[in-house]
């Protein structure tokens, strides 16, 4: 999708976003959340609860309708699928929201800024959720960074979370071949 702007990104980002189906990523993450209604939301979504620099694990398995993208955020598993939905903007869609995201490559990373959020089929208004979005960069350790921040006008902070990932057999080359304990 990004075309000739993806050679701009680290090798890391763009193994990862190649669609190599099937592989495997380990790392951490921290998550917080907004007041409680908020986490009524959150819910909704089957997004996990808040946490600090917890393990996460995460797998993409490609089908013919797109992407499936499977979080584990230590034990919260939040599954969503991705597709693309015109030349500059993907979805996806975690129950019943899909948000709509228009990726652009950035100084040593990837900028993916919320540009249409529906909620059971029904578009919100643009303005509700001004400054959300997703950021990744690749560390001088060779981990992806990522930091997805999601804000409702009114609300304040619905989810944010951030951490690294790494492929799960480079980890694996990293401590000699050996099961982490992740």
């Amino acid at each position: 999708m990004l075309g000739d702007r993806a050679r701009d990104l680290p090798a890391a980002l763009l193994a990862f976003h190649r669609g190599e189906c099937d592989a495997a990523y380990i790392g951490t993450v921290t998550v917080r959340q907004g007041n409680a209604l908020v986490r009524l939301l959150c819910r909704l979504g089957d997004f996990p609860a808040p946490m600090t620099k917890r393990p996460m694990r995460m797998s993409i398995a490609c089908g013919s309708k797109g992407e499936r993208w499977n979080r584990d955020f230590d034990g919260h598993i939040l599954s969503s699928t991705m597709r693309q939905v015109s030349p500059i903007q993907v979805a996806e869609r975690f129950g019943p929201f899909e948000v709509h995201m228009c990726p652009s490559v950035m100084q040593a990373g990837l900028n993916m800024p919320v540009t249409g959020i529906r909620m059971f089929g029904v578009p919100l208004p643009r303005r509700l959720f001004r400054g959300s979005g997703g950021r990744e960069a690749v560390d001088k350790d060779g981990q992806i960074t990522f930091h997805v921040s999601s804000r409702v006008m009114g609300l304040g902070c619905v989810i944010d979370y951030n951490g690294t990932l790494m492929r799960a057999s480079d980890t694996m080359s990293l401590r000699g071949g050996a099961q982490g304990d992740m």
